[in-house]
C-alpha cells in the first residue's frame, strides 16, 4: 500500500491509505469513526448484516499496529455505534491483546455506552500540543484534528465518468479523517481553493488539491 507523507505543524504524519494517521514522532496511530456494532444495530432490527465487516475492520486495524508499532492508538469518537452487543465484546477482547499500547477514545455522538474498561481512556478532547484531538470539530489553541464528517470527494475523469472516494481534508485551522470503519458512508465536501485534499483510491493516497 502507498502512504503519503504529509508535513503539518513542523511534524511528520504519514497518511494511510487504509484511512488512519501515523504521527512518527509520537509514535501515535490516530483513526476515526469505527462505528462498530452497527452491524449489530442493523441485526436487531431485522437486517441480515454479517459481523465480518466489524472483525475486518479490526484486522486492518491490527495489521496497522503491527507495521507501525504505535505506543498510543487515538479513536476519534463513534468507535461503537450503538447499545453493546457481541461486537463491543470483540473489541474488548482485541484492546488486551496489545498491553503495550495506550488507548484513547475522544468521545463522539454515537459513544453512548455508560461504562469503558480501564484499558480504554475515554475523554472529549484530547491535546497533544501542536494538535488537538476531538471528534467534532472544535477550535483550540492548537490545530483539530477531528472525524465524525466521514469526508469524501467526487473527482470526475474524462467523458462522464466519476468517482467519490474517502478522502482526508485539511484547511488552515483544522483536518478531517476519514472514516476507517468500512461499513459507512461518504459525506461530499467541497474544498476551498487553499484547503488540501487527500483521497484514498488503489491503496493509494493521492494528493487531489
Amino acid at each position: 500500500m502507498n502512504n503519503r507523507c504529509f508535513e503539518l505543524e513542523g511534524e511528520k504524519l504519514l497518511l494511510l491509505p487504509e484511512r488512519g494517521i501515523y504521527w512518527e514522532s509520537k509514535k501515535v496511530l490516530i483513526v476515526s469513526d469505527l462505528h462498530l456494532g452497527k452491524a449489530g444495530h442493523f441485526r436487531k432490527h431485522g437486517i441480515p448484516i454479517s459481523r465480518k465487516i466489524h472483525l475486518t475492520d479490526l484486522h486492518i486495524l491490527e495489521s496497522l499496529i503491527q507495521n507501525h508499532k504505535p505506543v498510543t492508538v487515538i479513536l476519534l469518537g463513534d468507535l461503537f455505534h450503538s447499545f453493546e452487543n457481541s461486537e463491543w465484546q470483540d473489541f474488548l477482547q482485541f484492546i488486551e491483546v496489545y498491553d503495550w499500547v495506550s488507548f484513547v477514545l475522544v468521545e463522539g455522538n454515537h459513544d453512548i455506552l455508560t461504562e469503558y474498561p480501564e484499558k480504554l481512556k475515554v475523554t472529549p478532547l484530547l491535546e497533544i500540543p501542536p494538535f488537538s484531538f476531538s471528534h467534532i470539530y472544535e477550535p483550540t489553541s492548537y490545530f483539530n484534528l477531528s472525524g465524525h464528517i466521514h469526508p469524501g470527494i467526487l473527482v470526475r475523469g474524462k467523458g462522464r465518468q466519476s468517482l467519490t472516494m474517502p478522502c482526508f481534508y485539511f484547511s488552515k485551522k483544522h483536518g478531517i479523517l476519514p472514516a476507517f470503519g468500512q461499513f459507512t458512508g461518504f459525506k461530499k465536501i467541497r474544498p476551498g481553493k487553499d484547503d488540501v485534499v487527500f483521497g484514498i483510491a488503489d491503496e493509494t493516497v493521492i494528493e487531489l488539491t
